[in-house]
């Protein structure tokens, strides 16, 4: 069955998930920026592929406007993504005595308040930019936009709070859903600091947008595959 959804899903991609990589230097661009995200199929980047290019993003660790925020970002997620979808199943089914289905269900927290998160983080950073934009009427400066991060931290160490102290107090057998309120909020808080922290390093080095998002998943996925050992 899996199987098949990728299959779908991979069909799908092609004909409906626009090319979103844009070459500036060195290429001409022809026809509506529709026809070149969905109706070209072909090579974007004519220059041959390289072994370098597999070991090119690890050269970002020399640029500090990058390291800083995604090595933030990755210690964030950790605690609010891979800590609690870690101890959600190992904390309530010995807490609670949750099935397999009760346990999976727990997991719309973290949905719900990434969704929210991202709306906050997203059209805020944007509105906070423009907003800075017209008051020094020219282009604002990348950090500024690190000023909303502090309200994802925030919400990150209260939700992540709430849900390790909800859970100790909660009565041996007996469910109580404001563990995975905090779990919400916590997930919320990470996708506005995934947001706007990701968001600074591609304004700071907008030539290096390609390799930065790899860095950052290399960076997130080994701090999180390390996590939960300790």
């Amino acid at each position: 069955m899996r199987k098949k959804v990728n299959g779908v899903q991979f069909i799908l991609a092609i004909f409906l998930q626009p090319e979103t990589r844009y070459i500036r230097q060195g290429v001409q661009h022809h026809g509506s920026a529709f026809k070149q995200e969905y109706l070209q199929f072909r090579r974007i980047d004519p220059k041959p592929l390289s072994p370098y290019e597999f070991i090119q993003p690890l050269s970002l660790f020399k640029y500090t406007s990058i390291v800083i925020p995604v090595v933030a970002y990755a210690m964030v997620f950790l605690f609010s993504s891979v800590m609690t979808t870690v101890e959600i199943p190992q904390l309530f089914l010995p807490k609670f005595g949750l099935d397999a289905q009760q346990i999976g269900l727990q997991f719309l927290g973290i949905i719900i308040g990434t969704v929210i998160g991202e709306q906050l983080g997203g059209a805020l950073s944007d509105y906070w930019m423009r907003r800075r934009g017209r008051q020094i009427d020219g282009k604002p400066e990348a950090e500024y936009r690190l000023w909303l991060s502090y309200a994802g931290f925030a919400l990150t160490i209260c939700g992540l709070v709430v849900f390790l102290v909800q859970t100790d107090h909660a009565a041996q057998g007996k469910y109580n859903v404001t563990p995975i309120i905090g779990v919400g909020i916590s997930g919320a808080g990470n996708q506005i600091i995934t947001t706007v922290l990701v968001t600074y390093a591609l304004d700071c080095h907008p030539e290096q947008a390609n390799s930065i998002g790899v860095f950052v998943n290399f960076v997130r996925q080994t701090w999180g595959f390390l996590g939960p050992f300790w």
